[in-house]
């Protein structure tokens, strides 16, 4: 499925969305869509402002015409250290900033998908975040571990998005990039 979007496009296989950056890509008239978030088009307007007003949004397609496909859904670690001083009121201000009431300003002031399918709403004036609020619903998360950082250092998942693009065979590419990111995190392969 990930080799016949991609097929759909002439962007480089070996390569991601900073090189070339693909907002200056765009604004300059060489593509016609890009994956990003809905401030990747403010970029794209700011760099061609002839752009503004025109772009539009809709969320990665899934396999069928039913429903978006799987996408990554992350953002900040908000965590309160073992040695904080103020312990109760850094957990209080977490479950504020995470609750529905900050979750829904937070996301209309930053343009971006609430931490709950049902606050989506809270976004649906905004197409662009509408549409990555749709995308969502099919979302997954990182591991949530210190580690992972060690693995985006390493980028496994670039390499085996390239190796399915340039021709590889998917499961054992997988297999590989499985086994980086478990040795990475500590585990056993």
């Amino acid at each position: 499925f990930y080799r016949r979007l991609q097929a759909l496009g002439k962007g480089p296989k070996d390569s991601d969305e900073a090189q070339p950056p693909q907002a200056e890509v765009m604004a300059k008239g060489q593509v016609a869509q890009i994956i990003a978030v809905p401030g990747g088009a403010k970029v794209i307007e700011e760099k061609n402002p002839e752009l503004k007003g025109k772009l539009g949004f809709f969320p990665v397609p899934g396999k069928t015409a039913d429903g978006p496909g799987a996408v990554f859904t992350g953002g900040s670690d908000l965590v309160v250290p073992a040695v904080a001083a103020h312990q109760e009121e850094a957990f209080t201000l977490i479950r504020e900033l995470t609750g529905d009431a900050w979750q829904k300003k937070l996301a209309v002031a930053m343009s971006y998908v609430p931490n709950k399918t049902t606050l989506a709403g809270a976004v649906a004036d905004d197409p662009g975040t509408a549409a990555m609020a749709a995308g969502a619903v099919n979302g997954h998360a990182t591991p949530n571990t210190p580690q992972w950082a060690a693995v985006e250092a390493k980028n496994p998942i670039k390499e085996y998005m390239t190796a399915v693009l340039t021709g590889e065979d998917a499961e054992s590419a997988a297999a590989e990039a499985s086994r980086t990111i478990t040795e990475t995190l500590g585990g056993d392969s």
